[in-house]
């Protein structure tokens, strides 16, 4: 049977936008695999503890005062109020070891930081809150520390307050910081310069966070991951990134954190804190200027598959232009179901490449993967087209877009321009081999 030479092109064209349905079917399989490994990282987390953001430490005043009557003969009223204070100085020092723990064939890394706080506070004479019309008592005071996964804090702290040491108890701040810690302030450190040390190991997973709260704010990040991300308002001002660890430094002022302005923020009209944890364990109703670090995997298998599933259709389409040319070329037909079946093994390496990937580095199961591909293909061609060589041939064109595409998932930035470079390629490629083809001729005579 001869074919049109424009009607077997129109086929071509439809069997190769048919395969974007297994291309999705499998860009799925990718999607719900992640959100399996996703699932096992939020188990891990809630047997452990989930990311840590620590704020603190601040002195916490809590007054009553009477309210006067908004109208003679009115009754008067008593209000609770809250006032916080700010360290004059806060400087942190966090050392994270870093495990992992493994449920299934996945691991997911879980922190252990020691935490050593040290904050200096004037304390204002009647904790700054004398000018109130407040009742008998005196105003309380206490200095609190908020975690946001209050299951991370496995040791009791150890808090000093001028190197006399304090017994904290759990809890006890306004709002999202009553999953922390607090201790009383001793009365004779109201109205005076009092230096607050603080010992805390904390346990989490994914990230470990800090709020530079202080007028001015130092970090020291160090731990023995080797896969670090830096995360947050502010980027680490020094860092050093090794194969055995990390070391970041922050330093930071009140006139880059906003944090007078953040402190206005959270006091509403009846002096009560409102600070709301975010969806990741943060204070972002506290103050949306945090900073620290995520330990990442050093490879997301399943975001590499995602983006090499949608170069599928690519793959399909310039195999497809492939064997079309062959048959325009060599006068060879190739039936529609060899095209199809050459379509299904370049769909399965997909499916191969993220199965691969859970149990053997990516770039082995991606060589794995493509190997498997690539030999089937080239010795199905070699048959159809009657010529092992021709299907080494077409092995090593598929050989060399694998590469190609393994090149463009490793340089994420330069994606874009990888692909668009491939895409130029192929089209001169096909340019220059059909410039002396008479289409016109081919489509009145047909080809066998």
């Amino acid at each position: 049977m001869r074919w049109n030479v424009l009607l077997k092109a129109l086929i071509v064209g439809v069997l190769a936008l048919a395969f974007v349905v297994p291309l999705v079917m499998i860009w799925g399989v990718v999607k719900d695999r992640a959100r399996y490994r996703d699932a096992i990282t939020a188990e891990v987390a809630a047997s452990t503890a989930r990311s840590q953001t620590l704020v603190g430490p601040l002195i916490v005043v809590r007054y009553r005062e009477r309210i006067p009557p908004a109208v003679k003969g009115g009754v008067e009223q008593v209000r609770e109020g809250t006032e916080i204070l700010l360290p004059d100085s806060l400087a942190i020092r966090s050392n994270a070891h870093v495990e992992t723990r493994q449920r299934g064939i996945h691991r997911v890394p879980v922190f252990r930081s020691a935490n050593e706080i040290t904050a200096e506070f004037t304390v204002p004479p009647r904790l700054g809150v004398s000018d109130k019309r407040l009742l008998l008592e005196e105003p309380r005071a206490e200095v609190v520390v908020g975690v946001s996964d209050p299951r991370g804090i496995r040791m009791v702290p150890q808090v000093r307050l001028d190197a006399a040491a304090l017994e904290p108890r759990p809890g006890a701040g306004p709002g999202w910081l009553q999953q922390g810690f607090s201790v009383a302030l001793p009365s004779h450190a109201v109205g005076r310069r009092v230096a607050l040390d603080v010992r805390l190991e904390l346990m989490g997973t994914d990230r470990l966070m800090f709020l530079p709260i202080g007028s001015v704010t130092s970090v020291e990040l160090s731990s023995d991951w080797p896969h670090p991300s830096f995360v947050g308002a502010f980027l680490p001002d020094e860092r050093n990134v090794s194969g055995r660890g990390f070391h970041a430094h922050w330093q930071l002022s009140r006139f880059a954190t906003g944090i007078d302005d953040a402190m206005a923020r959270i006091q509403d009209s009846m002096g009560r804190a409102i600070l709301t944890p975010d969806r990741d364990g943060g204070a972002s109703g506290f103050l949306n200027s945090d900073l620290g670090v995520r330990f990442v995997q050093p490879v997301d298998v399943y975001s590499q598959s995602e983006r090499a599933v949608k170069y599928g259709f690519l793959f399909v389409f310039l195999t497809f232009v492939a064997f079309f040319l062959f048959e325009v070329l060599r006068r060879m037909a190739i039936h529609p179901i060899q095209y199809v079946l050459c379509g299904a093994a370049l769909a399965l390496f997909f499916l191969l490449l993220v199965s691969l990937s859970e149990h053997l580095p990516f770039a082995a199961a991606y060589l794995a993967a493509s190997g498997a591909c690539v030999g089937l293909i080239a010795f199905y061609v070699g048959h159809v087209l009657g010529s092992m060589r021709r299907g080494l041939v077409v092995g090593g064109v598929l050989g060399a877009l694998y590469g190609f595409l393994y090149v463009i998932l490793q340089s994420e930035d330069y994606a874009l321009l990888l692909g668009a470079i491939l895409l130029f390629a192929a089209l001169t490629i096909v340019m220059i081999i059909t410039r002396r083809v008479d289409w016109y001729r081919l489509s009145e005579e047909g080809s066998p």
